[in-house]
């Protein structure tokens, strides 16, 4: 009952920020069943709610469970951040059997959630496609520009993540599927990946079409795992002329093919494509032997592999660095968990100027104890791995006292 109602307070706080704040950085929106506080029972109803055009952040919590549907994030809804709450990316699951010969939809592209709205934002969830293997089933289908997908599961079979368009970065995060389970004409970067090829085929299926275009992917600091058999994997192939795929510090099992990439059937795309490594090894972390790769790909030199820097690659002409926080910024007290415990923390330090570190509330770091660090506290409150359960032992009078606190709070400042 504890938990209940502070999740409540917590969606009780987001209601004051929408309707008291014009300056709001975000907005957040709760899914899941009444008794996890919810206001949406389906994802996709989160994500109508969001206004077209939308010029701030809406949040969507997705609360632990297995959402079964069709998501679909329209190109005029940018700023859209899927965030699941459970304590691991399995816990939150957006699932769906959709395939190539699925009838036509509304998004009128078969994958079981498609983005198109550009900075759009996933944390700690998994999406899936629950179709087996035989037929195209992606489990997402990516085209929009500067998106996150920080701890984030794709699972799948054949084709399970088509990164089409656009800036793309991929953190922490896990790829399973065959066939090309990585494929498109994306610019994608791939930090700490897991890649889990289920049977014989290929990783990535990159699509570059012109020498002058400037997509591609590169996977860094990354494992290539699973069970498909050995040497019967390849890390790509190429689907247009100047396909182009990387990978740098990448530990690889035997399932990898000695020859390491393979040419597309019936083309010379293998003439003008870029495939390269740089300090591969296997899953020990011990040099790999690629005397035996196929002449036409490229072994970097510890220069040219610096070039493949995510920051030079996703750049583009705005400069854009997505950077990953490394814990919450609203985890006042220092003890994994943003709570009760940090906003009481935040309501004692409100006013105070000149802070050079967040333990008296200061969420942002601007040297002020304000309004926009108690949203970043309503933002990122219950986060932690252990969701929820510090602040359960509030007792019931404290959450209510809480709760009638961040709404006199809310009152001053407005």
């Amino acid at each position: 009952m504890n938990r209940v109602i502070l999740q409540l307070a917590t969606v009780a706080a987001g209601v004051l920020l929408t309707t008291s704040s014009p300056a709001r950085a975000e907005v957040h929106l709760v899914v899941g069943t009444a008794q996890q506080g919810g206001q949406y029972s389906t994802v996709q109803a989160a994500v109508d709610a969001v206004p077209a055009a939308n010029s701030e952040r809406y949040v969507v919590d997705i609360m632990p469970g297995t959402y079964t549907e069709r998501v679909n994030v329209p190109s005029n809804k940018p700023f859209v951040t899927l965030r699941g709450h459970g304590a691991a990316a399995a816990d939150t699951v957006l699932a769906f059997n959709e395939t190539a010969n699925t009838p036509p939809n509304e998004s009128t592209v078969h994958a079981s959630t498609v983005v198109r709205g550009n900075d759009f934002i996933a944390e700690n969830l998994t999406f899936a496609n629950t179709h087996g293997p035989g037929v195209q089933a992606l489990a997402i289908y990516a085209k929009a520009d500067r998106l996150i997908f920080n701890n984030v599961r794709f699972t799948g079979w054949q084709d399970t993540l088509r990164s089409e368009y656009g800036r793309q970065y991929f953190y922490d995060s896990y790829v399973e599927g065959s066939v090309d389970f990585i494929y498109g004409r994306g610019t994608a970067y791939f930090e700490n990946a897991t890649l889990v090829a289920k049977a014989s085929g290929y990783v990535t299926a990159q699509a570059r079409e012109a020498a002058a275009e400037t997509n591609g992917y590169v996977f860094k600091n990354s494992t290539i795992t699973g069970p498909a058999r050995t040497g019967t994997v390849y890390l790509g192939r190429p689907w247009q002329p100047y396909s182009r795929a990387v990978f740098i510090d990448t530990k690889m099992g035997d399932l990898i093919n000695p020859a390491g990439w393979s040419i597309w059937s019936g083309s010379n795309n293998h003439a003008t494509a870029f495939f390269a490594e740089y300090n591969s090894m296997d899953l020990a972390g011990n040099p790999l032997d690629v005397s035996q790769r196929v002449s036409w790909s490229h072994q970097l030199t510890a220069v040219e592999a610096a070039a493949f820097s995510k920051e030079a690659w996703l750049a583009g002409s705005d400069g854009w660095n997505p950077v990953i926080a490394t814990g919450p910024t609203a985890d006042f007290n220092g003890d994994g968990a943003v709570d009760g415990r940090d906003f009481l923390i935040w309501q004692r330090g409100v006013g105070q100027t000149g802070q050079t570190d967040n333990s008296l509330g200061d969420a942002n770091g601007d040297g002020m104890v304000d309004g926009q660090d108690l949203q970043a506290w309503q933002g990122e409150f219950s986060t932690a791995a252990a969701a929820l359960a510090p602040v359960s032992a509030v007792p019931e009078p404290g959450a209510w006292a809480l709760l009638a606190a961040m709404a006199a709070a809310l009152r001053r400042m407005h």
